[in-house]
């Protein structure tokens, strides 16, 4: 290293100012590379962290700012298919209903017994089993107002065959199922941000 900056010192004071400059710049860089850019793609990763982090609290409050609109929607689409009463008192009402609609659609209904009530997850499964006799186009009109009504009834078995031989009159089983949400109608409200 002495014999270095010996041989330095000898130098013209031009080129003497020359190394030095180019000393000084190799310093620069490798100070640059090795202490600045490490530092710099630490900041950049940091901020690009903060930036996902900034978007998804604005999608959070945005899904927070629209809660009493979601809550109003959901009550008013799950009006007719949450349970509001007992089950007995549930009973009686699709019973009720199915009645209705068979006397709606002008079916003879012979039979109507509840049956089972199954649980599954957040849904309570009523289920009736009818007997009707009813011709063909009277048939379809009541199941057609099965169907499309507002209390998720579903016709799940169907068996079908004439009343006598070479009648227009139809002797139908169906089994009738009726799906509604368990509990109160009130939305429980949980605020769960991950």
């Amino acid at each position: 290293m002495k014999h270095i900056l010996f041989k330095l010192s000898e130098l013209p004071k031009k080129k003497r100012y020359i190394v030095y400059i180019a000393a000084g710049l190799i310093a620069a860089l490798f100070f640059d590379k090795v202490i600045f850019q490490t530092a710099r793609g630490r900041i950049k990763k940091v901020n690009n962290g903060i930036f996902i982090q900034e978007k998804k609290l604005q999608r959070y409050l945005h899904a927070l700012s629209q809660e009493d609109l979601v809550t109003s929607e959901y009550q008013k689409y799950t009006e007719g298919i949450s349970q509001g009463h007992s089950e007995e008192e549930e009973k009686l009402k699709l019973l009720s209903e199915v009645e209705k609609l068979a006397r709606t659609a002008s079916v003879f209904l012979k039979d109507i017994k509840p049956g089972l009530i199954e649980e599954i997850g957040l849904y309570k499964k009523y289920t009736v089993e009818i007997e009707v006799e009813s011709e063909i186009n009277f048939l379809i009109d009541f199941i057609y107002q099965l169907e499309k009504t507002s209390r998720l009834l579903r016709i799940e078995k169907f068996q079908l065959q004439p009343k006598e031989a070479k009648s227009a009159i139809l002797k139908v089983r169906m089994t009738i199922t009726q799906a509604l949400i368990k509990g109160d109608k009130e939305v429980k409200k949980e605020r769960m941000l991950p």
